[in-house]
């Protein structure tokens, strides 16, 4: 149970840092995550103004009923300072409580010493990295996406510094697509980041990450799709069996893939 449980409800919360927010708002966006059609979570995802700067916070709560197998508390900021006409990132906080998981760090951007700073807020270990600008953590490099002009067929990439380590992420922009959500009907743009890296928690999961941009300027995630590959191949627990609708027992792409869904919220 723990080895499927550190890959399955984590995984998609990752959806929680990587909604980003308008630079130029505030922003609460609120999601319902799903595995085969049953709630196991919601995600808030924040955007203040702070000052000449941006503050964006990201909860994720596991559903009442998955206390028992897999509990997950997660709290995420990132913070961002005016640079020109756009930000640049300040600092980053975690704190995920996943199951028998207690991950919490920090990192800061120093541009004197062009270096980015890490700390591990448990055993407190420094470390730190060659800054390469520009340079995102986990839970703002959608912020940055989202201010990019994004056009079918073309790739962007972005740096997204985590764990110590500096990540070139490459994003393709694959489709336009309208979707249906309980928050309405959305023109979107359709992007898949390729983000199969190291990491804590269930951000970096091995499989597909689809995501649906709304198709305007201000770009709100409102569709994430994760496919985490191998989830099953030990078959599925006894525990979840119950929960596993029989019609797509036998659909493995289906089996494997968690779905976040905008809910509700200002944007």
């Amino acid at each position: 149970m723990t080895k499927l449980a550190h890959r399955l409800l984590p995984a998609v919360f990752f959806f929680a840092f990587s909604a980003g927010a308008n630079a130029y708002a505030a922003e609460t966006l609120n999601y319902q995550l799903t595995w085969t059609g049953v709630k196991i979570g919601t995600s808030t995802l924040s955007t203040a103004a702070t000052g000449s700067g941006v503050e964006i916070t990201s909860k994720v709560r596991s559903a009442a009923w998955s206390a028992p197998f897999y509990k997950v508390d997660d709290l995420e900021t990132s913070k961002l300072d005016r640079e020109g006409k756009g930000f640049a990132l300040h600092s980053y906080k975690m704190k995920l409580r996943e199951g028998r998981n207690d991950w919490h760090r920090a990192a800061s951007v120093n541009r004197k010493s062009k270096r980015f700073e890490f700390v591990n807020l448990k055993t407190f270990e420094k470390s730190s990295a060659k800054l390469v600008e520009p340079a995102w953590d986990p839970v703002s490099c959608l912020f940055h996406l989202r201010q990019l002009p994004l056009a079918v067929g073309r790739e962007v990439e972005v740096n997204v510094l985590d764990k110590g380590k500096l990540n070139r992420i490459k994003v393709s922009v694959l489709r336009r697509e309208t979707v249906q959500t309980p928050a309405g009907s959305f023109r979107t743009i359709v992007i898949s980041p390729n983000m199969d890296i190291e990491s804590e928690g269930l951000f970096y999961a091995r499989g597909p990450l689809t995501i649906w941009l709304t198709d305007d300027a201000k770009k709100v995630p409102v569709m994430i799709e994760k496919r985490i590959n191998d989830l099953f191949r030990d078959g599925v627990p006894a525990y979840l069996q119950q929960f596993t609708p029989a019609s797509v027992k036998s659909n493995i792409p289906r089996m494997e893939t968690i779905r976040a869904v905008l809910v509700g919220g200002s944007y």
